[in-house]
């Protein structure tokens, strides 16, 4: 039997596995049925994974930016695209309203748990390599990971 390493496989790795895991207790309730979702964001991550996991070996010199080929689908991928697009400073107010407007949160969801979602994905796409994190007091923040990041 494979023995599962002890270490992380690539920078990032522990963070994306542990941002997975909120975003699915946040979907999924015991009192509703979202094993759709469930099974888009395992396969999401399954993909993500693969692709980082090549670029660790150095077969890949893509940036972070562009770990996967196509960067995140789905809910998170048009966040993404939203803050490429956007630009400028990214809160988990901004995320959340972003979510609502398009109609992206999960069905019937309440606001906190549509803040919840935006919370998790924004740290995610942090995790991943797309984003970077700020602090400052009492409030954080996200912007788009560029080019003249990497340099620095």
């Amino acid at each position: 039997m494979n023995e599962l390493p002890r270490t992380e496989a690539y920078a990032g790795e522990l963070d994306m596995l542990r941002g997975l895991v909120r975003t699915l207790r946040t979907v999924v309730r015991p009192d509703d049925a979202h094993m759709d979702e469930v099974r888009r964001l395992l396969h999401h991550h399954a993909s993500d994974d693969a692709a980082a996991r090549e670029e660790a070996k150095g077969k890949s010199s893509r940036d972070a930016a562009d770990a996967t080929p196509a960067g995140p689908t789905g809910r998170v991928g048009r966040l993404l695209d939203a803050i490429r697009t956007g630009r400028g400073r990214w809160t988990t107010t901004r995320a959340a309203q972003f979510y609502r407007d398009a109609r992206l949160g999960p069905p019937g969801a309440t606001w906190t748990r549509i803040r919840t979602v935006a919370r998790g994905d924004l740290r995610d796409l942090a995790a991943w390599g797309h984003l970077l994190r700020y602090e400052e007091p009492g409030r954080q923040y996200y912007t788009l990971k560029t080019r003249k990041d990497d340099a620095r």
